[in-house]
């Protein structure tokens, strides 16, 4: 009796083990644990209800273990890569922000080996060691080479992009990006098209190089820019790069 009871529990716990990576695969490119979490701590106007991702830490963090997990393979699209590291990354931006839950701004954030909170390796990737940094600049930018990403990544900061309050998903990512895009341009926090000069976000002069496909210059970053304005803008038009605020963009 007692080989048959040890024989069903083992076998139970062989079932509740297979459930759980089933369930975790299934999520991996559905992203719904963090599309759920988005959904309840991200207004429509982009700020972050930090209290309310503390409130649900445990969430968090299970969603983070399955990015931990599953890393992208070779086999997966390239849509599939998007989505997975630009979730990732706002995903783990969160979890630093809550790790040092009461601050003003990310900068504040100090280590005593690493001098920007960008490059504390404070998550893993697999068995690999990760940092924000990382991310951004070796994998989405040296990678993949997705320039529309810097209208996507939101690192924690006033002048970020909206932050989307929904997970980036593959079947949607290229929509998302080009609509992350529009929203980004017509936001007067963070591009001013009625202003003489225009006032434009510091990110285009910082990843300039990376939208060579779409501008080279001042004449086609101005048509670039009609894409997506709201109202068109004349040429020439001269433009400044506004003060990058990085007071924290929500509570």
């Amino acid at each position: 009796m007692m080989i048959l009871a040890y024989i069903f529990i083992q076998n139970l716990i062989i079932m509740v083990e297979a459930d759980s990576t089933t369930f975790s695969e299934k999520d991996l490119h559905q992203h719904q644990l963090w599309n759920n979490l988005v959904k309840q701590f991200i207004t429509d106007d982009g700020f972050v209800d930090y209290q309310g991702f503390k409130s649900k830490e445990h969430l968090l963090n299970q969603y983070l273990e399955i990015i931990s997990t599953y890393a992208p393979t070779a086999d997966w699209t390239r849509q599939e890569k998007i989505a997975y590291w630009i979730n990732a990354y706002n995903a783990f931006t969160v979890k630093l922000i809550i790790n040092h839950y009461g601050v003003q701004s990310i900068k504040d954030i100090h280590h005593q080996v690493y001098d920007s909170p960008w490059k504390i390796p404070f998550f893993k990737i697999g068995e690999d060691a990760f940092t924000l940094d990382k991310i951004e600049h070796e994998i989405l930018r040296k990678q993949i080479q997705e320039p529309y990403i810097h209208f996507a990544l939101v690192c924690a900061s006033f002048s970020c992009p909206h932050f989307r309050n929904e997970a980036y998903t593959a079947q949607h990512v290229k929509e998302q990006l080009d609509d992350q895009a529009r929203i980004f341009i017509n936001d007067p926090r963070k591009n001013k098209l009625d202003s003489i000069p225009l006032e434009v976000s510091s990110l285009f002069s910082w990843y300039w190089d990376d939208f060579t496909n779409h501008f080279t210059d001042d004449f086609s970053f101005i048509t670039w820019l009609n894409k997506y304005s709201n109202h068109p803008l004349n040429y020439p038009s001269s433009y400044t790069f506004m003060p990058y605020n990085c007071s924290l963009n929500g509570k």
